[in-house]
């Protein structure tokens, strides 16, 4: 993860086509459950993102990002609250068609690391007739690979500080070559470039 930031970092310093920074909500497609068991729809958590575009050929780019995403969901027991966070790296590659310069495709791989904090310790929980122990972490981190696919629109709008302005939808299959554990989100983003 070090090197691919490293090299992220590389590529945000060199010059350019353009720089563009989004901010947006982020929001999973599976539900939740409550301490009842009741399904909870999943809330939208706020997301930022910075990355560049770097043209190759004429519609042909390289536009690789760096995001955060703030968790908005919030455990509903008595075994404490947890604050989850995720930073994500896509290298997108984006296709604009020759006559729709309004208009770009988004493809690529990413790489998101979600962070989970709370308390730890531990919590007596009901196990069939008895009880049983079950440790809370102080912090737990995982990775995750998914496949991206999404859209860019740019409005030609022009101001004293950007170069122009647009929204993105971007869909994220996670572990997209399991059938069993293959889950979607999907980010929808105010975008200004620089």
């Amino acid at each position: 993860m070090k090197i691919l930031i490293l090299l992220l970092g590389v590529f945000l310093a060199s010059p350019a086509l353009s720089m563009h920074v989004s901010t947006g909500v982020y929001k999973s497609l599976i539900d939740v459950q409550d301490k009842n068991g009741k399904t909870v729809t999943n809330p939208f958590s706020p997301a930022l993102t910075v990355g560049s575009n770097f043209k190759f050929a004429d519609g042909i780019g390289f536009s690789p990002q760096l995001g955060f995403v703030y968790h908005t969901v919030q455990t509903d027991d008595t075994y404490g609250e947890y604050k989850m966070y995720s930073l994500f790296l896509l290298y997108d590659f984006m296709w604009v068609p020759q006559d729709y310069q309004f208009f770009a495709l988004r493809f690529g791989l990413g790489t998101f690391r979600k962070t989970i904090t709370g308390k730890g310790g531990s919590v007596t929980v009901p196990n069939g007739t008895g009880t049983a122990t079950a440790y809370r972490p102080d912090s737990s981190t995982s990775y995750s690979s998914t496949f991206n696919l999404g859209t860019d629109f740019n409005f030609n709008w022009s101001t004293e500080w950007f170069t122009n302005m647009g929204a993105r939808f971007e869909v994220f299959a996670f572990r997209p070559l399991s059938h069993e554990y293959r889950t979607y989100t999907y980010n929808l983003a105010f975008v200004a470039y620089f």
